[in-house]
C-alpha cells in the first residue's frame, strides 16, 4: 500500500475527524473511502462532476424561470383596492409568457422546419411544455394532432416530423424515456 502526505484545511480536517469518530475508524480510512467513492462514481478528474453540477444549476435556473413566467398572485375580489395592481401583474406575466414563446419562435427563422405547419407544430409543443411542464410523447401527440391533422397523415407522422427538430433548438429537451420538457433557461439566456 502506498503512503501519501495530505494537507487539508480546517473545515475538511474537522469533517474527517467527525466521520472517523462516528464510524470508529481511523482518519486515513475516511480519506481512503472518500477517494475510493469519488473514483467509483467517476467524480475525480473526469470533468463529470462539473457537468453534473452545471446540469443541476441549469435545471434550477429553468425551474426558477418557469416560476417567474407562470406564477401569478391570486386575484382579489373585484372592487378591492388592489384589483387594478393584480391586473397589471397578470398582464405583465402574460406578456412575459408571450415574450418567451416569441424568443423561442425567433430561433426558427431560416432553419428547419421550413413549412409553416411544421414550425407551428414545434412552437405549439414548446407552448404546451411551458404551460404544463414535463409531458409524455403520447400526451403531446394526442393534444396537438387535432390542430394539425389536415397537414399530416397521422399523429405518428406529425410527431416524427416535429420532434426530429428538437435537438437543434434551444427550449425543448428530453427529460426521460418518452418525456419532454421546456428548457426556459436556454431560451432566456439567448435573449
Amino acid at each position: 500500500m502506498q503512503r501519501f502526505s495530505v494537507s487539508v484545511d480546517d473545515d475538511l480536517a474537522a469533517w474527517i475527524e467527525s466521520k472517523a469518530d462516528e464510524q470508529g475508524v481511523s482518519k486515513a480510512k475516511i480519506i481512503r473511502d472518500a477517494v475510493e467513492t469519488a473514483q467509483i462514481t467517476g467524480l475525480v478528474n473526469t470533468g463529470e462532476y462539473d457537468a453534473e453540477e452545471e446540469s443541476i444549476v441549469e435545471r434550477i435556473e429553468d425551474i426558477e424561470a418557469r416560476l417567474d413566467v407562470l406564477e401569478r398572485p391570486p386575484d382579489p375580489p373585484s372592487g378591492t383596492p388592489n384589483a387594478d395592481t393584480n391586473a397589471d401583474v397578470d398582464a405583465e406575466t402574460e406578456a412575459t409568457t408571450e415574450d418567451v414563446v416569441a424568443t423561442f419562435k425567433a430561433q426558427l427563422e431560416g432553419r428547419p422546419p421550413t413549412t409553416e405547419h411544421g414550425e407551428a407544430a414545434v412552437v405549439r409543443v414548446f407552448e404546451l411544455l411551458t404551460e404544463n411542464g414535463p409531458m409524455k410523447t403520447k400526451e403531446l401527440r394526442k393534444t396537438i394532432y387535432p390542430e394539425f391533422e389536415a397537414e399530416f397523415a397521422s399523429a405518428n407522422s406529425m410527431w416524427q416530423s416535429t420532434q426530429r427538430h428538437f435537438d437543434d433548438l434551444d427550449g425543448i429537451e428530453k427529460v426521460g424515456h418518452g418525456e419532454w420538457d421546456a428548457d426556459l433557461g436556454s431560451v432566456l439566456s439567448d435573449k
